[in-house]
């Protein structure tokens, strides 16, 4: 058996949702690389200024990893009203740390916990 990391996992997993015809999309601050650089959803080549590559989408162009800024309450309503509205794609808003849930509080009490 060969080793598998938890970024080569996830990227497995979002490759079968995307070959079986599914969406996904995860928003949040440095998700394209990841917080502790576990994920590499996209790759540049750092020698040249070159546009980045993002391997998800030579699947399907049904994905969607994009950095967010830092307005959580913000992010985190928009990417929830974006599930409601497309049930087919797996909609992920990743906090870095906690304290970013802390600026989201509002958006989690009241519409995720309470739906």
């Amino acid at each position: 058996k060969e080793h598998l990391d938890w970024a080569t996992m996830e990227s497995l997993s979002w490759a079968t949702l995307l070959h079986e015809g599914y969406g996904v999309r995860v928003s949040g601050q440095d998700v394209e690389r990841g917080t502790f650089s576990h994920r590499h959803a996209y790759i540049s080549d750092q020698q040249r200024d070159v546009e980045k590559h993002a391997f998800l989408k030579t699947i399907s162009h049904n994905v969607r990893i994009t950095n967010s800024h830092l307005s959580e309450y913000g992010v985190l309503g928009f990417e929830y009203g974006y599930s409601i509205t497309n049930p087919n794609t797996l909609v992920i808003w990743e906090a870095q740390f906690g304290d970013f849930a802390n600026g989201a509080a509002i958006m989690i009490d009241n519409f995720i916990v309470s739906g």
